[in-house]
């Protein structure tokens, strides 16, 4: 069965292999400190990551997965969504991309996971900053041009090529950090994983907004993929950012705690 950690190459289908990671992780990985605790960040090659979370009583308490790869996005940060009060070593975004000067608007607004969110203190909301986006196909289907795209749409209105639509906005309860979304590859090649020696799918996919690195387990690839293909799917989206973020000053959060003036 395909998971996020299967996607990147893993052998992750019960407890134990996921105990598996977390030794893996532990003995192989470097330690990082966090707010709330510390990371133990596993390299497994060519860009794959293991954010192992560790809380301060030394207990693991969670692992996510993440892809470093070469994508490159401008986005407008607009909110931090609470994470779990049991876990605050994960973090959850909403932005837009391309964002406009006041940050209230874009061409689509969409959610993300920060996989190190516990090693950055009180982020500024809002800013714009710039992130590596990685997705996790959930499910995908790789058509060889536009044509063959267009013709697979049987519904009055039509997707184009280049489209993204933040599913995870219109989930219930809290927003999750998915999405489809359809575009062209850019390139492609398939990955070793170091620790596995099992392969999976990578391809640089340029859609609206930008160029996501996508990530895609070799059960759900049915087809060679090449450079010009267009690739249409349901994602998770994990991103890390490329640029250091503006921190709140330390004078506002104190004025917030008492009920004194409020940022501007």
């Amino acid at each position: 069965m395909v998971n996020h950690m299967t996607t990147l190459g893993f052998r992750v289908h019960s407890p134990e292999d996921f105990e598996d990671i977390a030794e893996y992780a532990l003995s192989t990985g470097t330690r990082i400190k966090a707010t709330y605790g510390q990371y133990a960040l596993a390299l497994a090659g060519e860009g794959i990551e293991i954010w192992l979370q560790i809380d301060k009583k030394n207990q693991v308490i969670g692992l996510n997965p993440h892809f470093s790869g070469s994508s490159r996005m401008k986005i407008g940060l607009t909110a931090e969504l609470e994470p779990d009060e049991n876990n605050k070593l994960d973090g959850r975004f909403h932005a837009w991309a391309e964002p406009d000067e006041s940050m209230e608007s874009g061409i689509y607004p969409f959610v993300f996971d920060l996989p190190n969110r516990g090693v950055y203190g009180q982020i500024l909301i809002p800013q714009m900053i710039h992130v590596q986006l990685s997705a996790f196909a959930h499910e995908v289907t790789i058509y060889k041009d536009e044509e063959e795209f267009n013709l697979s749409q049987d519904s009055e209105y039509k997707f184009a090529v280049e489209s993204f639509v933040p599913s995870g906005l219109f989930s219930e309860g809290t927003p999750s950090a998915t999405a489809m979304f359809t575009g062209r590859i850019v390139e492609t090649a398939e990955i070793v994983n170091e620790q596995s020696k099992l392969r999976f799918t990578w391809a640089l996919v340029k859609t609206l907004g930008g160029e996501i690195d996508v990530l895609i387990d070799q059960e759900l690839v049915n087809k060679e993929m090449i450079v010009g293909d267009i690739i249409s799917g349901s994602f998770w989206l994990s991103a890390k950012f490329q640029d250091e973020p503006i921190m709140k000053k330390k004078s506002n959060v104190i004025n917030r705690m008492f009920g004194r003036n409020k940022e501007k």
